[in-house]
């Protein structure tokens, strides 16, 4: 199972495109560091209930203890610091449960020392959104592209132009 730990505050926007890519992309849950925001659950549950999965939104108020909670999970932060994923996401692919920490500005100091890896997505600047984007793809091999989630009512249906929506069952 894949979490995503967001530490650092973001607006709304920035957080529900957070919640959108992870759940898209094939993560279970994403924690937020920081105020609670009940529209970004509520806004989460209606996606689920229409567009099937369950994943999950959470909040903390402690980094730290939320990082040290995840104690049988492996931990990387995500950073433009760090081993190029390319070197080593083969290993990182072994593991089962991940805690991947992205942050809104740099904490590099404070997790070297809660993390067991930091890797680096690309060594320019970049936003967290693309960060777990580009991370999940990478770990599933883009078969995340292709997820069927569980107790959908809708369903897109690919088309050259145009959009089209079929109501399942």
């Amino acid at each position: 199972m894949i979490t995503v730990l967001s530490i650092g505050e973001g607006d709304y926007r920035v957080r529900l495109n957070m919640c959108l890519t992870a759940r898209a992309f094939g993560a279970a849950k994403i924690v937020f560091i920081g105020r609670r925001d009940g529209r970004i659950s509520k806004y989460i549950a209606r996606l689920n209930s229409k567009w099937g999965g369950m994943f999950k939104v959470d909040f903390s108020s402690n980094a730290g203890n939320t990082i040290r909670s995840f104690s049988k999970y492996k931990k990387i932060y995500l950073t433009m610091f760090g081993t190029p994923l390319k070197q080593v996401e083969y290993m990182l692919k072994t593991y089962k449960n991940i805690l991947l920490i992205v942050t809104a500005r740099d904490w590099e100091g404070q997790l070297a020392k809660l993390t067991d890896f930091n890797v680096s997505i690309t060594n320019q600047p970049h936003a967290q959104v693309a960060s777990i984007a580009i991370f999940l793809h990478e770990f599933f091999n883009g078969r995340e592209l292709a997820i069927q989630f569980q107790n959908a009512k809708y369903k897109a249906i690919p088309k050259p132009k145009g959009a089209q929506i079929r109501k399942l069952g």
